[in-house]
């Protein structure tokens, strides 16, 4: 019965031992992620943060260039290409900060979940360490406002990058947005010069149509004048003839009038066509 429960006692503490073991390689584990985490967001920022510094730069090179002589309408186009390339890149590189921070965030609080899981009595370290710098009595008040100046410095230059960082990131947004506006202005631009092809396309075609309508109908015009003086030759010449009935020189007469009205008629369309095509012509 003895060795049983000594046997039970031995099981439960291997079995608490190994538990313990699993959790701090876990912890051990978890803070590696955290640190390489932390590590791939700082080295994000700073090719960030240069990437807007090499955006203001060339934006500042585009805009001179485009005041130069030497500009062209293809080389500024290129360049404003490259400018937006940039811009959308460096906007790429930004979410993927954002999606790595959430994902350090959520490290650090497994992290915090299971130190204070293994330390429920002490008081959990927060991953961000207290600045405050613990004084040694056994140093001078001298190397103190040293040391805390140094504390103050540092704080500073923390803030100063900071605040570098968030100017840096407003003005890639604000530019990403002015982007995406002169995209959509862009757009609408080649909306409407497509429009204004079709309608001078339309426009065009129109007055080929016109231009053939009135080159056919002054052909047709000239010929039907022609044949009409002969006809009125032949009618006069029949009037002089004896022999010929008046029923032959009425027909003859009749032709000659429907001939003249649809000469008439030619002639009205032919105007008309003038006027509509001098019109659009403007």
């Amino acid at each position: 019965m003895k060795t049983l429960r000594l046997l039970v006692s031995i099981f439960f503490v291997s079995l608490i031992s190994i538990q313990q073991i699993s959790a701090q390689d876990d912890i051990k584990t978890l803070k590696a992620q955290v640190k390489n985490k932390q590590s791939q967001i700082s080295a994000n920022e700073e090719i960030l943060m240069s990437g807007v510094t090499a955006l203001k730069r060339v934006k500042g090179n585009l805009e001179r260039f485009k005041n130069s002589k030497k500009a062209t309408k293809q080389e500024v186009e290129r360049k404003e290409k490259i400018v937006a390339n940039m811009q959308q890149r460096l906007t790429k590189l930004n979410s993927q900060i954002d999606l790595h921070k959430k994902d350090l965030a959520t490290l650090e609080r497994k992290l915090a979940r299971k130190l204070k899981k293994e330390q429920p009595v002490e008081k959990v370290e927060n991953t961000t360490q207290n600045t405050e710098v613990a004084y040694d009595d056994n140093i001078s008040s001298e190397q103190k406002e040293i040391l805390l100046q140094k504390q103050k410095l540092e704080e500073a230059r923390k803030k100063l990058d900071e605040e570098r960082k968030a100017r840096e990131l407003a003005y890639l947004k604000e530019q990403e947005t002015l982007r995406l506006e002169e995209e959509k202005l862009k757009q609408l631009s080649n909306q409407i010069k497509a429009k204004e092809q079709n309608i001078s396309k339309e426009k065009n075609t129109l007055i080929s149509d016109l231009e053939d309508d009135i080159s056919i109908n002054e052909e047709i015009l000239i010929s039907g004048k022609e044949g009409l003086a002969k006809m009125k030759s032949k009618l006069e010449e029949a009037k002089k003839d004896a022999s010929t009935s008046k029923e032959s020189i009425e027909r003859k007469e009749a032709i000659i009038s429907q001939i003249e009205t649809r000469l008439l008629k030619i002639e009205n369309e032919i105007d008309a066509k003038k006027q509509e095509l001098a019109k659009i012509k403007g």
